[in-house]
């Protein structure tokens, strides 16, 4: 017996059939459409990245790979938190708990050691993506920034450079002005003396006439007090000459120091023993200045020994060396030594000994820019030994 229950049959199955064709074809779509969103996402000229909440790579593209000098077969469902210092993992946990919390777009930086052992420095712009049947993710874009931060730094490892500069310059033209003010002042004290003493002698000579063995006095403190402002004159030139840094041998400095020197040995037993000198860095005519004064120094302070023996010595150290212009002089007391450098600081009377007292000044003055020292050593009687020191590796600015 025929029923009517079997005769929709065929239209269901039509209607099955067609339902199951249609979401195949949207299927396809769909991946089709995922296929184009995953060709644009990996063609994009932006470094890019899929992210979980827990910071698992989901996904990376072809420029995100390359920036990250690595391979997406490599990257993919690794941590990126594993590959970062601890103070940008930090960064990235709490972006991307701002992010999936709901809080709109986040910006950070954060480094990346790559595998060629460069530190990149990547700015990030953090979106949610959120899918209606899938988790959401977190879109990652990442931009190099390195170059920029290099500049950066460069520039301002330049502008703290030249600020340190300025300070060095501007506390170098306090010091310059203290020094000439101290200068002024105990040249005026020099002069004032020397002058007075004119005075007296013209004085003396005006009320007696006949008394004209005052004027050879008079004469000689004229003498004095012009061998002063010239001294004086030389001390600020010297102070405010120009330096060139370059390789000096102290072996030729010492030559040319001693052929300036042949008029104080003239008609005298001189014996002038050296050891052999390094080749330092520094200023040629300010070593001259230096072992020139040194030199001139001991010999005039020999002059009244009937044999003057006079030596160059050298010690060093790791970081400098030391240079010494021993003698057999009249020597010094130890407690004076540190007069023996100030301006005018004469040790002996300018009646036995000439010169103006701005020679050993001047050497402390040259290495004190130089970042050396300079200092003597003596006993009375005994001879004296004055020192300089000079480092091995002189600081790198301008003088």
């Amino acid at each position: 017996m025929n029923t009517d229950s079997s005769q929709p049959r065929p239209q269901v199955e039509t209607v099955v059939e067609d339902g199951l064709q249609d979401l195949k074809t949207q299927n396809m779509r769909l991946q089709t459409t995922l296929n184009q969103v995953l060709l644009v996402f990996q063609s994009s000229a932006v470094a890019s990245v899929l992210l979980n909440p827990h910071g698992r790579i989901l996904e990376i593209n072809i420029k995100g790979a390359a920036l990250l000098k690595s391979t997406r077969q490599f990257l993919v469902n690794r941590s990126l938190a594993a590959f970062l210092p601890a103070s940008s993992e930090r960064t990235l946990v709490t972006l991307l708990a701002r992010v999936f919390e709901g809080r709109g777009p986040q910006k950070g930086e954060l480094q990346f050691p790559s595998s060629d052992g460069q530190l990149l420095e990547l700015a990030l712009e953090a979106v949610l993506v959120e899918g209606v049947d899938a988790p959401s993710q977190c879109h990652l874009t990442l931009t190099d920034v390195t170059a920029f931060k290099l500049a950066h730094r460069a520039l301002w490892e330049a502008e703290q450079a030249q600020n340190l500069q300025l300070e060095r310059q501007a506390r170098m033209l306090r010091e310059l002005q203290e020094e000439f003010e101290e200068v002024v002042v105990a040249a005026g004290r020099e002069l004032s003396g020397t002058l007075t003493r004119v005075e007296g002698f013209l004085a003396l000579s005006q009320r007696h006439p006949d008394a004209l063995s005052h004027l050879p006095h008079a004469e000689l403190a004229l003498q004095q007090t012009q061998r002063l402002l010239d001294s004086v004159r030389r001390y600020m030139q010297v102070r405010f000459m120009r330096t060139r840094m370059r390789r000096v041998n102290l072996n030729q400095v010492m030559r040319e120091v001693l052929k300036d020197t042949e008029h104080q040995t003239t008609g005298r037993d001189v014996q002038i023993m050296s050891v052999s000198l390094p080749t330092v860095e520094g200023d040629s005519q300010v070593l001259q200045i230096i072992l020139g004064e040194y030199l001139a120094n001991a010999l005039k302070f020999t002059r009244l020994q009937p044999q003057t023996r006079l030596s160059v010595l050298l010690e060093e150290d790791e970081t400098e060396y030391r240079i010494g212009v021993q003698d057999n002089g009249v020597g010094f007391n130890m407690r004076q030594k540190e007069k023996a450098f100030e301006l005018f600081g004469r040790l002996h009377s300018s009646q036995q000994y000439e010169g103006m007292g701005l020679g050993l000044t001047t050497v402390r003055r040259l290495c004190e820019r130089f970042g050396s020292r300079a200092w003597g050593e003596g006993k009375v009687g005994q001879g004296a030994t004055f020192w300089f020191s000079w480092l091995k590796v002189q600081p790198s600015k301008s003088t």
